[in-house]
């Protein structure tokens, strides 16, 4: 059997497997990385997300701050300190997320029930960094333990022969595919839970990668990675977790990862109201990509 046929069918049996899983299963997502190095607040050493990681981390790195931890001016107080005179903080968005009922609906019992909405209102804070401050004994103790990253040789190969693959950097805490840039940034590989988490998350960003004009040109269909949550967005996230599953599966490292791939798709479902047509049409699109980076071709293809 050729080599685009055994992958033909390894991905019908994985995309059977994900909407049996998806029907069936009870899923919570979970980030499986952590922050390492991540901008902090020192009170109350919660990790920043999201913009004001990357805002703080860059503020960071831009100032030459000795630590990526931050205070606010009323906190620094409250620990006996004070702002050196004339530093300059930085602006932060803290966002309340609040519910309210946005309609009535009836269950399949026959029961009412109200549908929820959330409503987002940012609040804008000031922090600074903890060299920014004086008066206070800081002390920072790394507890974490070292962990030391072992590649995988199968993963290894899919990216190693992923010919036109784009840039892989490892700054920061996030994971992204920049189409505007064309690179993949990822969080260090230590800071995986598993070497299998690493690849699968690289294996993700990949997949979005190949929506590129230079490569197979998906982003030209319509404004991929752009308007979080909207239809559009989310088909190209399922469309990438697909694909991660495929290529998860071809090396061999599956079944650490699948449900929680399981509950990744599925939450990429809820904009798209549950619709099971959109898991078929991201199967499509994710066998073709994974189909790219592995360099298969069915037959007849140039």
């Amino acid at each position: 059997m050729k080599a685009w046929e055994n992958f033909n069918k390894l991905a019908e049996t994985v995309t059977n497997e994900i909407i049996e899983g998806i029907q069936n299963e009870n899923l919570t997502w979970e980030q499986v990385w952590n922050p390492r190095n991540g901008p902090k607040n020192y009170a109350s050493d919660r990790v920043y997300t999201g913009f004001n990681a990357l805002w703080l981390a860059w503020v960071t790195t831009s100032k030459k701050f000795s630590t990526p931890y931050f205070l606010t001016f009323k906190q620094a107080k409250q620990l006996g300190g004070n702002v050196k005179k004339d530093e300059k903080g930085t602006k932060v968005v803290f966002w309340k997320i609040s519910k309210f009922v946005k309609e009535k609906t009836t269950n399949e019992e026959g029961e009412n029930e109200d549908v929820l909405g959330r409503k987002f209102t940012p609040f804008i804070w000031t922090v600074f960094n903890i060299d920014q401050i004086e008066g206070i004994d800081f002390s920072i103790q790394n507890t974490e333990e070292e962990r030391v990253f072992s590649p995988i040789e199968t993963c290894e190969a899919i990216i190693s022969g992923y010919s036109d693959c784009p840039n892989i950097v490892y700054q920061g805490n996030e994971a992204y595919y920049s189409p505007v840039n064309d690179y993949i940034n990822m969080p260090e590989k230590e800071a995986f839970q598993g070497e299998e988490q690493f690849y699968s998350v690289l294996f993700h960003e990949a997949i979005h990668s190949t929506g590129h004009s230079r490569r197979l040109g998906r982003f030209s269909e319509r404004p991929a990675l752009v308007g979080y949550q909207s239809a559009e967005y989310s088909k190209e996230e399922l469309v990438a977790e697909m694909g991660a599953s495929f290529l998860n599966a071809y090396a061999g490292i599956k079944e650490v990862n699948f449900k929680n791939s399981l509950a990744y798709l599925k939450g990429w479902l809820k904009p798209l109201k549950d619709d099971p047509k959109m898991l078929i049409y991201a199967a499509q699109k994710a066998h073709q990509a994974a189909n790219y980076i592995l360099g298969i071709q069915a037959e007849g293809e140039e």
